[in-house]
């Protein structure tokens, strides 16, 4: 086989793989995960059952590496700019900032993840795979050691520190509060005030 036609095999396939990727995101959004099945997915792609199961064992596997790979989207999103000479400060909101635009240019990532972790599915994830939660506890640890973050248990650190970019997220996706770049900073300022010691 030619140079040429493997090339197109491949690109066909991955279109095919994507139409799969999109057309999951956009069933489970709009029907939740209990509403679809192999074959409505594979008529939303407009592709042949069988070529799901070509990429996928079934549709737990399907869902599952579809929030894994969403993750490390996220993840590559937020700490696209972080430098290793930042200092704790620069480093959050850096991370803030930027994890905050991502969701915002990727709504449907953002409501697949939020189902997503819902279900039961959810127990075969590892948090510490995906580089955005590794980072946000080691800069919450480092900010502690350097007497710069309030000495409190992680988890409660982050519930102030990270947690409201879903809530304001949230608001600005329903047209409740508009989140400008102006309004994103001023957020990004106090989730950094409420646990800079």
């Amino acid at each position: 086989m030619n140079t040429y036609l493997l090339i197109n095999m491949r690109t066909k396939d991955e279109a095919k793989y994507n139409a799969v990727v999109d057309a999951s995101i956009k069933l489970v959004n709009q029907l939740g995960f209990d509403g679809i099945s192999i074959s409505k997915i594979a008529g939303e792609a407009n592709v042949s059952p069988a070529t799901i199961y070509i990429y996928f064992e079934n549709k737990e596997d399907l869902f599952t590496k579809l929030y894994i790979d969403i993750r490390k989207k996220m993840s590559q999103g937020a700490i696209k700019n972080l430098q290793e000479d930042m200092s704790v400060e620069e480093a959050f909101k850096s991370t803030w900032h930027d994890s905050f635009i991502f969701n915002l240019d990727h709504p449907d990532y953002l409501f697949y993840r939020e189902r997503f972790e819902q279900t039961a599915m959810m127990q075969n994830i590892n948090q510490e795979e995906f580089a955005l939660y590794r980072f946000s506890i080691e800069i919450l640890q480092r900010g502690i050691k350097e007497k710069v973050i309030k000495d409190l248990p992680i988890p409660f650190l982050a519930s102030f520190a990270f947690v409201p970019i879903i809530t304001l997220l949230r608001l600005h996706l329903d047209d409740v509060l508009k989140m400008d770049e102006n309004r994103i900073n001023q957020a990004c300022q106090i989730a950094w005030s409420t646990i800079r010691k």
